[in-house]
């Protein structure tokens, strides 16, 4: 196996990411700091001299498909340096050596020493690292240029919080990751203004457990002080919040988002299950009934907002009564999309062990039920806004005259541009004509704007 010294110009690199939102974050790091080093950036299949799998460890799929990356690319280059890093390489570090997948094995905290790590002798057999540290946040993004938290040219994700201290009985978040950290006040908002100096018309405010942000700080903060704080220092972007737990979201919040026209009426919401009973079973500390009312409470202050939800369907022990239960909560609830997983034992985690585990195509036929509900419930809610105005950050174009955006509420809209005068990062207000597919059509009516 070649050794790579710390001279990386000219090499070629392949990157390829699973998983969540600061998963995507934490990729750009690896994307510039290669590119700062000479390195050219090329599409995974092909043969080039450094893969890296930013890996997921969240399901057992995710688990597969990192092994399958890093097997596909030890067929494409059998001389190349094969980097697994982040979550499925802390938790399955041993598995990668014995299955010598992978020359470099870097841990969470590890990740962000990609270039010493690069530079040190690679080898299926060489020693790898995969600490359990939690890491600095700090230190995380001090190392991050404004370049590292582009989502493409018009939005930009700032994660203002790491790791977790919930214990669900099914997730493996607090062994990968460590105990919840949060960017100081301060560090948010030298952050949140280099963003508006680059341009960014959309900040997505990002964490593994967003809701936690501010808990372990010096002088204790919440989300919603942290909006209020914000809306003392208007900006020209729009901002917009990843997922929140449903304990974590209380009527000051809810005020604040519908007293601000600069964030984005979108709420995720993780539910995992409408059945209490399975609820107290995966150490979810509410009801269904209170997660109903929270939904409820927030359509009713904010009809026009995007709610999603998580739905983790087939734990151990789950009946088809409980099943039903979640299947009629959603149809009940105004939310606008679903995402589900089935479950999957995860190593370490209570739930791993539990008897009743639902397998084959009993949780294939489970996990389709409720993938159709969400196909309904998406489109029944983007019909809504047939014939009304929405806001849409221009980001794409797909053909002449057409450009493909986000509304703030999360509603993907194709714009016809008559007057060929739109562009990625502006946003404009669109009078939605139609459906395309899946998204909704527009045109504008008015001029692009900046807030």
């Amino acid at each position: 196996m070649e050794t790579m010294n710390s001279d990386l110009s000219g090499r070629t690199f392949a990157l390829e990411t699973l998983g969540c939102k600061v998963n995507q974050y934490e990729s750009s790091y690896f994307l510039e700091t290669l590119k700062e080093a000479g390195c050219t950036n090329a599409p995974f299949h092909e043969r080039v001299d450094i893969y890296i799998v930013h890996s997921c460890a969240v399901t057992e799929k995710a688990g597969f498909q990192t092994r399958q990356l890093l097997r596909r690319a030890r067929r494409t280059n059998p001389s190349a340096l094969v980097v697994v890093a982040g979550c499925y390489a802390q938790l399955e570090g041993d598995r990668i050596v014995r299955e010598r997948l992978a020359t470099h094995i870097l841990g969470n905290p590890g990740k962000f020493n990609l270039l010493a790590s690069l530079g040190e002798p690679a080898g299926f057999e060489a020693p790898w690292r995969s600490t359990r540290e939690s890491g600095d946040i700090r230190r995380d993004f001090e190392m991050l240029p404004v370049s590292c938290m582009h989502t493409g040219r018009t939005r930009a994700m700032l994660k203002i919080q790491d790791g977790c201290d919930s214990l669900c009985s099914y997730c493996v978040v607090p062994q990968v990751r460590g105990k919840s950290r949060s960017l100081p006040l301060g560090a948010v908002f030298t952050q949140m203004e280099r963003l508006v100096e680059a341009g960014y018309e959309e900040i997505v405010l990002t964490g593994i457990h967003l809701g936690q942000w501010g808990r372990d700080l010096d002088t204790a903060c919440t989300l919603s002080g942290l909006l209020r704080d914000m809306d003392m220092h208007r900006h020209p972007a729009r901002v917009r919040l990843s997922s929140l737990e449903p304990m974590e979201i209380d009527s000051g919040l809810i005020g604040i988002m519908s007293g601000s026209s600069w964030i984005c009426p979108h709420f995720h919401i993780p539910l995992q299950s409408g059945d209490s009973e399975i609820l107290k079973r995966m150490r979810r500390p509410y009801s269904a009934a209170r997660y109903s009312e929270l939904v409820r409470q927030i359509h009713a202050v904010l009809p026009e907002a995007a709610i999603g939800a998580d739905v983790l369907t087939g734990f151990p022990g789950e009946t088809e009564t409980q099943f039903g239960n979640t299947l009629d909560l959603l149809e009940r609830l105004p939310v606008g999309y679903l995402h589900v997983f089935p479950f999957s034992p995860r190593p370490g985690t209570p739930a791993a062990t539990l008897q009743g585990q639902i397998q084959g195509p009993e949780l294939r036929r489970r996990a389709q039920i409720l993938r159709d509900l969400g196909r309904m419930k998406r489109r029944e809610f983007r019909q809504r806004f047939v014939g009304k105005r929405l806001e849409v950050l221009v980001e794409t174009s797909r053909e002449q005259r057409f450009w493909e955006g986000l509304s703030t509420n999360y509603i993907n809209v194709r714009i016809r541009d008559e007057k060929n005068d739109l562009r990625p990062g502006i946003r404009v207000m669109a009078e939605i004509t139609g459906f395309r597919g899946e998204n909704l059509e527009g045109k504008p009516v008015s001029d692009p704007f900046r807030t």
